[in-house]
């Protein structure tokens, strides 16, 4: 078994976003054993080693943020990987003092996903306290209707490059295959454009093949540019549905104390 990342999911201790495509709640929560997870941490570092996994990713089903004693503890004991935290950024802009714990902890990467253009500069000061310390801040750009349709790729750039963004990830928002019918998948139905995010990405490619440098293509397919020193990617489909042991996108830790290769079905357990 081969896996490029493991991804660790925080015990669930509320959201303070409530995003209307949340992916946690169409994959479905999770009830969270954390003496499990403490119990089979050895196990699943033995695992990711085997695995040959090249990255850490500590995310949640909630925000990570708000149980913040578990995501300290977990990129400590993952801190020989690089590790990356996936947040919405609003408690940790209001508690930036975290970030210095995070870097002494081992945090390499701090991605935050937002899905309003102002909230590139509300971060601003988030990003350069991050960038200061030594880390690399990530701006996911989750692409909806909350997005104006008429934003240009290359205002977006200068947007990045004035507030302290080193790298910059266009999110699709799509339904999970295999998602019921509720009202996140009705959200997503009324409030995103196929259309609109081609848009965006031909945007993107057009001003790179004529701007920007291409850096690498990882096993997965995604493409990494460069522009002036930022780093600029995008991803069409993220949820993981199915893999071969060969080439396993991520494990899964999740919170209920298991070890999965997929989101949404307890039938994907390894551990």
């Amino acid at each position: 078994m081969k896996a490029a990342n493991l991804t660790i999911s925080v015990p669930y201790k509320g959201c303070d976003k409530n995003c209307p495509y949340c992916v946690s709640q169409m994959t479905g929560m999770v009830k969270s054993n954390p003496s499990l997870m403490m119990r089979n941490l050895p196990k699943v570092q033995t695992l990711a080693n085997h695995a040959q996994v090249s990255s850490v990713l500590i995310t949640g089903k909630g925000e990570p943020c708000l149980n913040m004693d578990a995501t300290l503890r977990f990129i400590r004991e993952f801190n020989k990987y690089p590790v990356e935290l996936q947040t919405n950024g609003i408690y940790l802009d209001e508690n930036r003092y975290y970030l210095t714990e995070f870097y002494n902890f081992g945090l390499d990467i701090l991605a935050v996903s937002i899905d309003e253009i102002r909230q590139i500069r509300e971060y601003s000061g988030l990003f350069k306290t991050t960038k200061d310390l030594g880390m690399t801040t990530r701006l996911c750009l989750n692409v909806t209707k909350k997005i104006p349709s008429n934003i240009a790729f290359n205002g977006l750039v200068t947007l990045c490059k004035n507030n302290h963004v080193d790298q910059l990830l266009l999110r699709n928002i799509t339904k999970p295959k295999f998602a019921r019918e509720s009202g996140y998948t009705k959200w997503i139905d009324m409030n995103t454009s196929q259309i609109q995010y081609d848009t965006l990405v031909a945007q993107m490619e057009k001003f790179l093949e004529k701007f920007g440098r291409l850096l690498r293509r990882t096993a997965f397919g995604m493409e990494i540019w460069e522009y002036r020193g930022l780093s600029i990617t995008k991803s069409s489909y993220c949820i993981q549905d199915a893999n071969h042991d060969a080439d396993i996108r991520s494990l899964i830790f999740m919170e209920d104390g298991h070890l999965y290769t997929n989101w949404d079905t307890k039938a994907s357990r390894i551990l």
